[in-house]
């Protein structure tokens, strides 16, 4: 592939894409970029996801009440990072909040390929990471988030079960799933 499409080269155009941008509205969650004919949408915070494997042959999901779109989704972990909080100290906490389970070694995350959100709208970079878990801190973790309507565990082939029936349907969780799930079929 020409190095011209790489994520990464991407993500520094668009960094200087943003910086001859003008703001056409801005609140404390977002703004609404300008530049030319183009609009985008930006998160005032950098976005943390994370993809917890279980015990090498599951993974953990959050059903997320999401009362704008009526319904609650199965998700990965995830959210914005604080006011000058580092990406990893950031994934911790949002995967803290969202599933209950407590992570202090920074050095359990394992930086994820990125993937790009909405490419025309919302050319959104978020840091990707997985993080392998034992059946033991699942069983352990505290409560969770009010956000979140549970926390549950499935095998591989029942996550890709859920994508062909379309339980999983949010665009990110189910490219960043996809692509795992795929990975771990060619190196078989």
């Amino acid at each position: 592939m020409p190095p011209q499409y790489k994520i990464s080269s991407c993500h520094k155009f668009f960094q200087k894409w943003k910086q001859s941008s003008k703001s056409f509205y801005k609140t404390n969650w977002f703004s609404i970029l300008v530049n030319k004919d183009y609009h985008i949408l930006e998160y005032s915070t950098q976005q943390v996801v994370v993809l917890p494997i279980v015990e090498k042959i599951n993974v953990l999901l959050v059903k997320v009440k999401r009362p704008v779109i009526g319904c609650s989704t199965w998700e990965l972990p995830a959210g914005g990072l604080e006011k000058d909080e580092e990406t990893e100290s950031g994934a911790l906490r949002e995967f803290k909040e969202e599933t209950g389970i407590s992570v202090k070694d920074k050095s359990r995350l394992c930086p994820m390929n990125p993937l790009v959100v909405s490419p025309t709208r919302m050319p959104m970079f978020p840091n990707m990471f997985s993080i392998n878990l034992n059946y033991q801190e699942f069983e352990n973790r505290s409560p969770h988030d009010d956000e979140i309507e549970a926390v549950q565990i499935f095998s591989f082939e029942k996550i890709q079960k859920m994508i062909l029936e379309e339980e999983i349907f949010v665009m990110l969780p189910l490219a960043i799933l996809s692509r795992f799930l795929l990975s771990k079929r060619s190196l078989t």
